[in-house]
């Protein structure tokens, strides 16, 4: 049935733009970082769970891989040396305290502390394990050693996954209360993971609302600054675009961004914006600082951090303003789709994009190091519209499909053989 939209871009810059009605918000993840809580900034906080409630966090999309650890509230990764899945019986972690852990990349929710450990001369290696291209089963390679937040330790494996699901085995050191659990996707629909407790041998649906329905996550996480070190900030959602812009004198009245880059590292705000003063035992905020955020359905928020409780009470505090929005028909704006497909693949891919629209659909292919194998321009809206893209000169391995239209970000692995 065809399906007509009606779609006007309301672009509000400098002294063009009614005023929209700046508001002051307070997020909190309680005492003592207790909480993680997801926010929506069109309709505010979406909810809030317990931060310690989980271990890992397994990739949930089609054919996502990626595994993270709770790494912000203590839980370390270490890849077991110097073996193989085969030595599951036989670990040995005679000094251990000078391995080195893995950790969640800061810039990424997709490249977690176990997908670390890549052979770069294997193109089928996803950090924990090695993709059959018969099969189609990933078929787990390594032996992690855990560090709970409890300071326990366990050893894990991942067994594979295969037809939808994760699959682990995780045990005391000496192999006593050995535990196999699943982790099924289709149990966690529209979420960004499914989450396991190791401590409490149980999988976890963690977050409180679908991925369309926040922005940006509220909690602790790991950064480098060099090393590595546990903070507490603000983290931009998986389709979520941010822009820094520093030495603003007046942040309250500045809205100059429409020539600004926008970023998809998810740790653009994240915790710099705060420093402690050990003076007066308390934070203080930079305040020559403005972000814009550009949220999935296409609108852009002025966002200024002005406060934070720390440890006391776990307050953020901030202000923000709709700078600029997309109005649509009574139908409403379409749910923009991307879906490669075959895959694996050998020859060719088709790429059907359905509900693109934009003035341009940029479609990158690039491999695992970062390369650029594939990249064009469909120019008009794309509205369930199918491209073929030849692949046959790809050498077999894992690629990344990037699909960006308009404010929409489209990342899927395609593997090749």
């Amino acid at each position: 049935m065809k399906k007509s939209l009606l779609i006007t871009a309301l672009l509000l810059v400098g002294n063009q733009y009614s005023k929209a009605q700046m508001t002051s918000e307070t997020v909190s993840i309680g005492s003592g970082y207790t909480n993680e809580t997801w926010y929506s900034l069109e309709n505010g906080d979406q909810g809030s769970k317990l931060a310690n409630a989980w271990d890992l966090s397994f990739d949930v999309s089609g054919f996502g891989t990626s595994i993270r650890a709770n790494n912000g509230n203590g839980v370390l990764i270490y890849p077991y040396p110097n073996g193989d899945i085969t030595d599951w019986n036989n670990v040995d972690t005679t000094g251990l305290i000078g391995w080195t852990p893995n950790y969640n990349d800061e810039t990424t929710w997709f490249n977690g502390a176990l997908d670390k450990n890549v052979n770069p001369n294997d193109p089928f290696d996803v950090g924990w394990g090695n993709y059959d291209m018969n099969t189609h089963i990933i078929s787990g390679d390594s032996i992690f050693i855990v560090k709970l937040m409890d300071d326990s330790y366990r050893k894990l494996r991942i067994d594979n996954m295969a037809s939808g699901a994760f699959n682990i085995t995780h045990a005391n050191l000496d192999g006593t209360n050995e535990v196999q659990a699943t982790i099924n996707k289709a149990d966690y629909q529209g979420k960004l993971f499914g989450y396991y407790s190791i401590q409490n041998e149980e999988t976890v649906d963690h977050e409180p609302v679908t991925v369309e329905n926040w922005d940006l996550f509220f909690g602790k996480y790991t950064g480098f600054i060099p090393t590595p070190y546990n903070l507490t900030g603000i983290i931009a959602g998986p389709n979520t675009e941010v822009v820094q812009i520093d030495g603003v004198t007046d942040v309250a009245n500045y809205n100059d961004w429409g020539a600004e880059t926008f970023t998809t590292d998810i740790s653009t705000i994240g915790a710099d914006w705060k420093e402690f003063e050990f003076s007066t035992m308390s934070y203080v905020v930079v305040n020559d600082r403005v972000y814009f955020v550009k949220t999935q359905a296409g609108d852009v928020w002025k966002v200024i951090p002005t406060g934070f409780g720390g440890n006391s009470n776990g307050n953020f505090e901030f202000t923000k303003e709709k700078i600029s929005a997309l109005s649509t028909d009574e139908n409403g704006l379409p749910i923009a789709e991307v879906l490669v497909y075959p895959n694996p693949a050998s020859e060719s891919v088709s790429l059907l994009l359905n509900n693109m629209i934009s003035n341009s659909t940029v479609v990158e292919i690039m491999n695992m190091e970062g390369r650029l194998m594939y990249e064009k321009v469909f120019v008009e809206d794309s509205n369930f519209d199918v491209k073929h893209i030849p692949v046959h000169s790809f050498a077999p391995g894992v690629y990344m499909v990037n699909v960006t239209s308009g404010s929409k970000q489209f990342n899927q692995k395609l593997i090749i053989h």
